[in-house]
């Protein structure tokens, strides 16, 4: 088990299971499919870099198109990983969220074909202008991040996924689509971001600048077809993109597959070579290898070009023989192209520019790889333990299968490992006498690897440091920058002796287990501390009037072999009081956990705001863990380790709910709200399917339906009319925010509707009328005022009603600024005997935040009662 960030724990279960499917795998492994696509890569200099805003703003079909028939090199540069968007498969928000959507841009790149690469800006949330989403962000340091991408990828082409203008909607959508273009005149200019400079990084001019047309079809002037049947693929570049975006499961992106011809637009917008607009997005730019050894002069020139003459001719003969059916037929006139191409890079020596150095590694890996795929070599590197902690031990097995019909005269694995872990041999086995490998036979080198105890634990690059504001730090490595998330780091080089030329390969490490139920699966090894601790709730409102404790549990779990032994404690604020103060711990072997329960009390009335408890626990040779983390693990994504402090923060809020509320809460998507129940006072039952369909709520005061409710279970859907006639019988049921199935669906008990797009208010800080003061939902039991709603977080509401019954009054007013007045965000109606409330506000975005305002506006919410709200009606019917 696992300890989550919240103190949630996840089951080993789920961590089993967490292997991607063989759809979210690379394509160019090996074998027929693999020696075809690699063989489309291998001839010509193509590359494109798309630039948007988020995960799934990218046009997958074209991506697709470009990399996979016609064996262009691609990539798609997102601003943000999403952070601030709405989660459909789990809890995680924020900075989890984004390390799950960008798993979920690896693995649909991994099957598109393209490279994935990112900036510093964090996604602060949904915003209307350009202008205000670069407030949020140094705009001179984004687009030095931009410009950065595009020096490193060097593309010829430029997609903008958004024209810079009102018209894209989302004020980061607006942000992208001017810095592309910024960045398109930039990156060329060597007086600009003059830092960057240096390392092997020029300034580049890329050829041509192109917008996606989706949204505006008839501008298009280049159209690329993508669902032509691609007999390799076995189905259209367009279907292979649309079960590439059905990766996107935390944004609820399933998407089918149609059948038949389809074609991606582009727009041509900037240019800087000749050609007709219509005449292709390569038209004019001259993309063949010689092309890219045009500086070289002299001796140096005529070989480089003689060489990549012979290469050319090579892959000619390997694509003929290969004929789409036979791999094994390739492999040799594979292998003299490889020998080329390694004279070329050769004979071009110390005169080569960048562009012909960085022309040269890429076909050499692409020939490489393509030489692997065709000879039925397979190559892999396997550890003994998935979670290791600094100062373990463990075997890692290097193996190379030679599936294919031909001898591998030489073969040789060794590890590359971080500086100081140290390696040591332990035994190699099926090689021939000499050192070769024969037909199907597997060679299998055998190591101990020392992790040292200094070894940093393995953790997202770009969450190492403090995040400012909406600004990730970047080390200073520079080899990291831009890229989803750090190298594997330990990895078998293979050193193959083909007879005609030699080939050296890299894999990085993994750890491959069995789960009974699923079979085989992989996931990365991750260097974990020896203890980690955690803290449950890990944020805690506390009603000011409370008397008493509240219990709070700290969480330990060990992953050291022989286990740990040691102090835990829980240190609390000035003014408050933690008992006992510690105690023994005793954990006896790796994955093995335990809970401490400390009672938490104020020792003094305590004052309004946030008092911080931390966790710790030191073990027997004097070192101390302060940190938790959770393990982000979701079956079509790379797991990842998400670390936070061993704390929890307590927020005295002046707030009370009605005395013995029950209220029944119904899980959507996730969110802390029992919890916030719970903390608050009252007695909350989290219902399960079976109750929620047998309407099993005579017990219950209040039915809470958590976000997206409708969208995420079955069960509600199914059991609506029970939910109505809760109400209908003089209960209260409370809907937060859902989307557009919710409203057509007529779940409600009188007629409402989304606009499309649903009004929203994305001004965290906007100002908020309050319609009706006197309202019992602002009176009882707690008085709300304006005050109430500064220091939300992120947005104030979406998924806002746009129309409505004359049943429902709405209770509220807010805009973003230059719009009209939004009604829509929280009404109440009457329903029989209780009440149906839609409340659009976006409470779960407030629960990791101390602002007091959402927690009394949500008792008043749940503790609002039929009677009060009739009398209110009664009273606002006969005024004048």
């Amino acid at each position: 088990m696992v300890f989550g960030r919240r103190g949630v724990v996840l089951t080993c279960m789920s961590i089993l299971v967490a292997s991607p499917p063989v759809a979210g795998q690379a394509l160019e492994e090996s074998g027929l499919v693999a020696t075809g696509l690699l063989l489309r890569q291998m001839d010509g200099v193509k590359r494109v870099l798309m630039i948007g805003a988020h995960p799934d703003d990218e046009d997958t079909s074209l991506l697709a198109a470009l990399s996979r028939r016609y064996g262009a090199q691609t990539a798609y540069l997102a601003l943000t990983r999403g952070e601030g968007g709405q989660n459909l498969i789990g809890p995680e928000l924020w900075d989890g969220l984004g390390i799950i959507r960008t798993g979920e841009l690896e693995a649909a790149r991994r099957l598109d074909g393209g490279r994935q690469f990112f900036t510093r800006a964090f996604d602060f949330g949904y915003s209307k202008r350009a202008d205000e989403a670069l407030t949020f962000w140094p705009r001179d340091s984004l687009l030095s991040d931009v410009v950065w991408v595009v020096r490193t990828f060097r593309p010829q082409v430029v997609v903008a996924v958004f024209s810079g203008t009102p018209r894209d909607g989302h004020g980061q959508h607006q942000a992208s689509g001017i810095l592309a273009r910024e960045a398109f005149e930039a990156a060329g200019d060597p007086a600009r971001f003059q830092g960057q400079l240096g390392d092997g990084v020029e300034p580049w001019t890329p050829a041509k600048l192109f917008e996606l047309t989706w949204r505006n079809p008839e501008a298009t002037t280049v159209s690329v077809p993508t669902g032509n049947y691609d007999p390799l693929l076995g189905r259209s570049e367009l279907q292979l993109a649309m079960e590439s975006r059905s990766f996107h499961r935390s944004q609820d992106m399933g998407a089918s597959r149609p059948l038949g011809p389809r074609a991606s637009g582009v727009r041509l917008e900037r240019s800087r070579v000749d050609g007709t607009d219509d005449a292709g997005i390569f038209s004019g730019i001259d993309t063949t290898l010689v092309g890219a050894a045009v500086g070289l002069e002299g001796a140096a020139a005529a070989r480089v070009r003689a060489s990549l003459e012979a290469y050319r001719g090579a892959l000619a003969r390997a694509r003929g023989r290969f004929g789409g059916t036979d791999p094994f037929a390739a492999a040799a006139d594979l292998r003299e192209a490889l020998r080329e191409l390694l004279r070329a890079r050769e004979a071009a020596g110390n005169g080569a520019d960048a562009e012909l150095r960085t022309v040269l590694a890429h076909k050499i890996e692409v020939a490489q790889r393509a030489v692997l795929a065709a000879s039925g070599i397979v190559l892999d590197v396997r550890a003994d333990d998935d979670l290791v902690t600094p100062g373990q031990k463990l075997r890692v097995t290097a193996e190379i299968w030679n599936g294919g019909p031909a001898v591998i005269p030489a073969a040789e694995a060794r590890l590359r490992v971080p500086d100081g872990w140290s390696v040591v041999g332990v035994s190699a086995g099926g090689m021939t006498p000499g050192g070769g490998l024969g037909p199907q036979s597997l060679g299998t080198w055998t190591f101990e690897v020392t992790v040292p105890e200094d070894a940093p634990r393995t953790e997202m690059y770009y969450l190492r440091r403090p995040r400012q504001g909406s600004w990730y730090s970047w080390p200073a490595d520079r080899s990291l920058w831009g890229l989803p998330r750090d190298p594997v780091p330990v990895s078998g080089v293979f050193d193959l002796g083909l007879g005609d030329v030699d080939v050296q390969h890299t894999r990085g490490w993994a750890y491959v287990g069995v789960n009974p139920a699923r079979g085989e699966y992989r996931r990365p090894v991750l260097v974990v501390p020896a203890l980690s601790v955690a803290v449950t709730p890990a944020s805690l409102v506390w009603p000011s009037a409370r008397d008493g404790s509240q219990t709070v549990t700290v969480a330990v779990r060990s992953d050291v072999d022989g286990g740990a032994r040691g102090r835990v404690a829980l240190s609390a604020p000035v003014g408050w009081v933690a008992t006992p103060e510690a105690y023994d711990l005793e954990l006896d072997a790796a994955g093995a956990e335990r809970s401490f329960a400390f009672e938490i009390r104020p020792v003094v009335a305590p004052e309004e705001g946030d008092h911080t408890f931390r966790a710790s626990v030191t073990d027997g040779r004097g070192h101390t863990f302060e940190d938790g983390f959770s393990i982000i693990d979701y079956e079509h994504i790379e797991r990842a380790a998400l670390y936070a402090p061993a704390r929890t923060e307590v927020s005295v809020v002046p707030v009370r709910i009605a005395a013995g509320l029950r209220v029944g809460y119904v899980m959507g998507t996730g969110d802390a709200g029992p919890e916030v129940v719970r903390q608050l006072g009252g007695e909350v039952a989290l219902l399960d399917a079976e109750r929620v369909r047998a309407g099993d709520f005579a017990d219950l005061d209040v039915l809470v339906l958590g976000v997206r409710a409708y969208e995420a279970r079955p069960d509600v859907r199914a059991a609506n009319a029970q939910i109505l006639d809760f109400a209908r019988a003089g209960g209260t049921v409370v809907v937060q925010y859902n989307q557009y199935d919710w409203a057509r669906g007529g779940y409600a008990p009188y007629p409402l509707s989304i606009g499309r797009p649903a009004d929203r208010v994305a001004e965290e800080d906007a100002a908020v009328t309050i319609l009706a003061p006197d309202a019992p939902l602002f009176t009882t039991p707690n008085r709300i005022s304006a005050a109430d709603f500064d220091g939300w977080t992120q947005e104030r509401g979406l998924y806002f009603l746009s129309e409505w019954d004359d049943q429902y009054v709405p209770l509220l007013s807010m805009h973003d600024v230059g719009e009209d007045p939004k009604l829509g965000s929280l009404l109440v109606a009457p329903a029989g005997e209780g009440l149906y409330v839609y409340a659009a506000l976006s409470f779960f975005r407030q629960w990791a935040s101390s602002s007091p305002g959402p927690y009394r506006l949500f008792a008043n919410l749940i503790s609002l009662k039929a009677a009060d709200w009739r009398r209110f009606a009664a009273g606002r019917a006969g005024a004048p």
